[in-house]
């Protein structure tokens, strides 16, 4: 199969930041969502050419929330969630056995956009919500839908300008358009928890010197080198051996990657940036066998890895807006395979409303040498991120 371009993943994830700030005068709040999904990304299932695929774990979610209070019991909530549908695929022998187990998972966004109804009793606030939406795939191992509804409950409990907000998503998603396998589940659960501040509260729990939010990007650089490899094999049919030659191309993919992020002031126009940034490390894998037809591609995950970078960051003061530097080491966890620091550099644009900051930019890092058996991996990564966090000096 063929990979699908990553470029209107990115635009429907920067729409869904930009909806909640098109109403003037309005309340607005900012946060984080994430939790755990209660059901399986794929059916169980095994087709007439005895493959069978399959949902090895459940599926874990983080993202950005925005909502808008349009009524003291009303509000407009649209989400942007990271979520990998965890899936794989086996070749079941005629006893039994599954062979060549391997991975499907496919990376989405996904996008609800929530009408939410709070009720009031005492120092709880219980809350239905329901609105329609949309998922975004990153890669395509199987093509899940693209859109359906979802309806929730939930209990908000407000600490100042902050509020805590656990709850249980339902999720009917429409059929996928490709009835092949893997196939994916239509109905979904997810169990959430949601942290956010209101912007438009004068309110500063954290102090005036702190700031708490989200980074989300996208790779402009393959994570992994694209490289050939070729192996050889004895092929018995009967009494018959012939040596088969099997070549694998490897590409490398671009990632995205999400995480919290905590900003403290130290003097004017200087800070110091610390994110935790969840980022997978993938390529895709084509595999020919000579004298055969090619196998079918997958995705595969080759590491999985936190990076935390910790910036000085130094703002400027251009009319309304606020160019940045920002410089520091890395560091990286999560994979034997890769080196555990590096230096990071970046520049961007910092606006702000009310206590929201926005600031969109650049990021170049330099990872030191990779150890043994990471040699395909890429020392030098180039991004593009959105951080938007609250609270800080205005």
């Amino acid at each position: 199969m063929t990979q699908q371009p990553m470029h209107h993943t990115r635009n429907l994830v920067v729409v869904a930041f930009a909806l909640p700030l098109i109403s003037f005068a309005q309340n607005l709040s900012i946060g984080l969502i994430g939790g755990v999904s209660a059901t399986d990304a794929t059916r169980d299932l095994t087709d007439l050419n005895h493959i069978h695929t399959y949902s090895p774990s459940k599926d874990w979610i983080a993202g950005a929330a925005f909502e808008l209070h349009l009524r003291s019991n009303l509000s407009l909530e649209a989400d942007a969630m990271y979520r990998e549908l965890h899936a794989k695929w086996a070749f079941i022998e005629p006893d039994g056995t599954p062979n060549s187990v391997s991975p499907a998972n496919v990376v989405t966004w996904e996008i609800p956009i929530l009408v939410k109804y709070h009720f009031r009793i005492g120092g709880l606030n219980p809350f239905i919500e329901a609105g329609p939406s949309f998922r975004t795939t990153g890669n395509l191992n199987f093509n899940p839908s693209h859109h359906g509804v979802t309806a929730g409950v939930g209990i908000e409990r407000h600490l100042g300008a902050w509020s805590l907000a656990p709850q249980v998503r339902y999720t009917r998603w429409a059929a996928d358009s490709f009835l092949g396998t893997p196939r994916s589940e239509p109905n979904q659960v997810e169990l959430l928890l949601s942290v956010s501040h209101s912007a438009e509260s004068h309110a500063s729990p954290l102090g005036s010197r702190l700031a708490l939010g989200a980074i989300f990007g996208w790779g402009l650089t393959d994570d992994i080198r694209s490289f050939n490899q070729t192996y050889n094999f004895i092929q018995i049919s009967g009494t018959t051996e012939t040596q088969v030659t099997e070549t694998q191309n490897v590409t490398g993919l671009r990632d995205p990657l999400v995480g919290p992020v905590l900003e403290v002031a130290l003097v004017n126009h200087l800070s110091v940036e610390v994110d935790a940034v969840y980022k997978p490390y993938r390529n895709r894998i084509a595999t020919t066998i000579q004298g055969g037809a090619p196998i079918q591609p997958f995705t595969f995950t080759t590491s999985r890895t936190w990076q935390f970078p910790v910036l000085a960051k130094y703002r400027l003061a251009v009319g309304g807006v606020h160019p940045f530097v920002e410089a520091g080491p890395s560091f990286r966890i999560g994979s034997q395979y890769l080196s555990n620091h590096g230096v990071t550099a970046g520049a961007g644009v910092e606006m702000r409303w009310r206590a929201l900051h926005i600031a969109p930019g650049l990021r170049y890092t330099h990872w030191a040498g990779p150890v043994f058996g990471g040699a395909q991996y890429v020392r030098n990564e180039a991004s593009v991120v959105l951080t938007a966090s609250v609270g800080g000096p205005k």
